[in-house]
């Protein structure tokens, strides 16, 4: 199979890596930056395939499969990052990736632990879902009989924007990450690429200018998707959809306006 570019023909597997070695450039800057040793960022890359693998797939089997590596090659990363080698897993941070699985779908918990770092610890998931329910971001679904309870999100507005807690901040940025990752798969590696868009505006502007154009693009965001929320209200045929957007200097001067279309 292959993929069009600039009028040419390209093999489907050269046309993916080159994709994803787009998509790797952002974290590549942010480690040349931070001066991260290639070593430890290869083991972020790492981390971040397996915790992805481990929430789609239900085995090592299939993640070993999946990396092209060895079954006890996989088990020894699924020991590893278990017991936080990397990082200290937190209260909040076992909160999110479960509120994260059951965005996907409605799970109980001995689905949940599968999915987890914690392979098959229960207790870890039932303390994230307790806390989760508190928080009245979770709620318990109707049981079956016969049938383990399971869980789904409660769907609301989440306010994620905070200057203070960094755990916070964190989820925020995974969030927004999460919704340009989607963006990226649904144009170049989807077989229905209409489904999503992007722009990027590059321009001149006085930054007490950029400061109100900011607030304004923002305002008139939140102003329509609450209005596009009120005529779903109740439509089975509605949709969930991320809109994100924002405005920084650019890395390097323009000396002309343009418009593109990265994705």
């Amino acid at each position: 199979m292959k993929k069009p570019t600039g009028g040419a023909q390209i093999p489907y597997p050269e046309y993916t890596l080159r994709v994803i070695l787009a998509c790797l450039g952002p974290p590549a800057r942010l480690a040349v930056h931070a001066n991260a040793p290639l070593d430890l960022v290869r083991d972020m890359l790492t981390l971040a395939m397996w915790r992805e693998a481990k929430a789609r797939y239900e085995t090592n089997n299939m993640i070993s499969l999946i990396f092209g590596k060895s079954l006890r090659t996989v088990k020894y990363l699924s020991a590893r990052f278990s017991k936080g080698d990397i990082f200290e897993e937190t209260e909040i941070s076992q909160m999110r990736r479960v509120e994260d699985l059951l965005r996907k779908r409605p799970m109980s918990l001995m689905e949940l632990a599968r999915h987890l770092p914690q392979s098959g610890e229960v207790d870890t998931a039932a303390l994230a879902v307790k806390a989760l329910i508190r928080d009245k971001r979770v709620e318990p679904t109707p049981a079956e009989k016969g049938q383990p309870t399971r869980y789904q999100v409660v769907d609301r507005h989440l306010n994620l924007v905070t200057e203070g807690d960094w755990e916070a901040r964190l989820d925020a940025l995974t969030e927004h990450l999460e919704a340009v990752t989607e963006t990226v798969r649904r144009r170049f590696l989807s077989a229905h690429p209409e489904a999503a868009a992007a722009r990027t505006f590059s321009f001149r502007a006085r930054p007490e200018d950029m400061a109100d154009f900011r607030a304004a693009m923002f305002d008139f965001i939140r102003t329509h998707y609450a209005e596009l929320e009120a005529r779903a209200e109740g439509d089975p045929e509605a949709q969930i959809y991320a809109v994100y957007a924002g405005a920084t200097q650019a890395r390097e001067a323009h000396a002309e306006t343009s418009e593109g279309d990265p994705t």
